[in-house]
């Protein structure tokens, strides 16, 4: 893992650093970048599609685990992931989720007029880039990201609002612990309830279940209002 300090000079020289030391070489080819089954339902080619923006908003703690969800699979696979402006990410819960620490470039805080300059040295450099946008990011700066994004086919993920179109939008709307009954019984892990939505394939709107870290999936179209569940490993089902 590579930490970087927060202020906003240093921050960027060392990220520049990093970025010369991380520039992903022979997964580069790949069109799409590998996430848990469990979670290739939210996204309309089942995986992160290189040159993309997703957001994910919602919910906190179950915006969190399903970030460290999506990047777990391409970082044991070998790609960099960056990591701008989200403090409070649990290292210890990173590593449990599958993410390789020594793949990872962190930048814990960076001012607010820092920060596309940042990301955009990250987006350079390596696969994938989770951020917090800063409030009030300007249009310009987002869309000039995003055509970084696209000219060197990394993917960059939102942790929260973004204020120009994302190609997969995803938000959480509910996060519950599953497992103990009165007083007893161990958690078996955490359900969420999204609803997916975006820009081309990606413009249906879907109602999903996740469970984290059991990883059952059900999804229902809400444009059709049909029910469509998929198993993946053990389903709960309510009594």
């Amino acid at each position: 893992m590579t930490s970087v300090a927060s202020a906003p000079v240093a921050a960027v020289a060392s990220v520049a650093s990093v970025a010369v030391q991380a520039r992903p070489v022979s997964l580069a080819g790949s069109r799409l970048l590998a996430v848990d089954p469990s979670l290739a339902g939210l996204l309309p080619d089942g995986g992160l599609r290189r040159g993309s923006v997703v957001m994910v908003a919602g919910r906190r703690q179950g915006a969190t685990s399903l970030i460290l969800g999506l990047l777990s699979a391409a970082s044991a696979g070998g790609s960099w992931c960056g990591i701008v402006g989200i403090p409070d990410l649990g290292l210890v819960a990173a590593a449990a989720a599958g993410l390789d620490l020594g793949r990872v470039a962190i930048v814990a805080e960076v001012a607010p007029a820092q920060w596309a300059t940042v990301v955009s040295v990250l987006v350079d450099a390596v696969d994938v880039v989770v951020t917090s946008p800063p409030p009030h990011l300007r249009l310009g700066d987002a869309r000039r990201l995003m055509t970084r994004v696209r000219e060197r086919a990394s993917v960059l993920i939102a942790n929260g609002s973004w204020p120009e179109g994302a190609d997969v939008r995803v938000t959480v709307q509910q996060a519950r612990w599953v497992g103990p009954g009165a007083g007893d019984g161990h958690l078996e892990g955490r359900q969420i309830d999204v609803v997916t939505g975006g820009r081309g394939a990606a413009s249906r709107s879907r109602q999903v279940t996740l469970w984290l870290p059991g990883m059952a999936y059900a999804g229902a179209d809400l444009e059709a209002g049909a029910a469509d569940e998929a198993m993946l490993g053990h389903v709960a089902t309510a009594g």
